[in-house]
């Protein structure tokens, strides 16, 4: 990965929020979160989330979301970005639906630039597919990455890598889920879970650093990658 230029945040018009709302109207604005190269603490991307009017409720709403809203509120959240020094290589969240049936892939491919980074936020539901269906979604993302998008799986553990050892599917990172983290920081089972990421992808990103030695121990276990309130995000809200 590069380093992620340095660029104060150029926030867009009010009328971005309509087009938010039309979404859904618990979607109040965008944040962005630092994605960090553990070694140099250089930023090299931007994970692209939404803010909640209810935050404490962001699991369950998105657990809810169609494949169609998901794509929609990309569309939206991308357009609102595009005049901005954060529109590329971003960290992108996407389920595993949209991969699945040919109509939302193709509504996908133009939205998409060289760099940018696809996580899929319920690998588990991959697993869950018929052999055919995993064979089409790892068609559609293997042509993601022959145009130079990196495919991550989002907030995983240690029972679903395993799940992964003998997919194949063209992947460029694994997010390590933030509670199995804090469970395991300071602990050898850390490095050996980045151990057995690395074997199913070259990046591995911890998630949930929030002070100095949660970052000493992401780096000590062999992570490449971190996240967390360690470092701030940038964004705004309709608030």
């Amino acid at each position: 990965m590069t380093a992620f230029a340095s660029s104060p945040f150029a926030a867009p018009s009010t009328n971005k929020f309509a087009k938010l709302r039309s979404v859904s109207r618990e979607i109040i604005g965008i944040k962005l979160e630092p994605i960090v190269a553990l070694s140099s603490s250089r930023i090299v991307g931007m994970e692209l989330l939404s803010v909640l009017a209810s935050p404490e409720k962001s699991e369950q709403f998105f657990q809810h979301q169609s494949a169609n809203q998901s794509l929609m509120l990309l569309e939206t959240q991308l357009a609102a970005l595009k005049n901005t020094p954060y529109s590329r290589n971003l960290f992108i969240n996407l389920p595993i639906t949209v991969f699945v049936e040919p109509e939302y892939f193709v509504r996908i491919l133009p939205l998409l630039a060289y760099g940018q980074n696809i996580e899929i936020v319920d690998p588990h539901s991959f697993l869950l597919l018929s052999v055919e269906s995993r064979a089409c979604v790892t068609q559609r993302l293997q042509t993601l990455a022959n145009r130079g998008c990196r495919i991550w799986l989002d907030d995983v553990n240690d029972s679903l890598i395993r799940s992964f050892l003998h997919c194949r599917l063209p992947l460029s990172g694994i997010k390590i889920d933030k509670l199995v983290f804090w469970h395991q920081r300071g602990t050898p089972a850390l490095a050996h879970l980045v151990s057995r990421c690395a074997q199913v992808a070259s990046n591995v990103l911890i998630e949930g650093i929030e002070s100095h030695w949660d970052r000493e121990c992401a780096l000590q276990a062999g992570a490449g990658f971190g996240q967390g309130y360690y470092w701030p995000s940038v964004g705004w809200s309709e608030e």
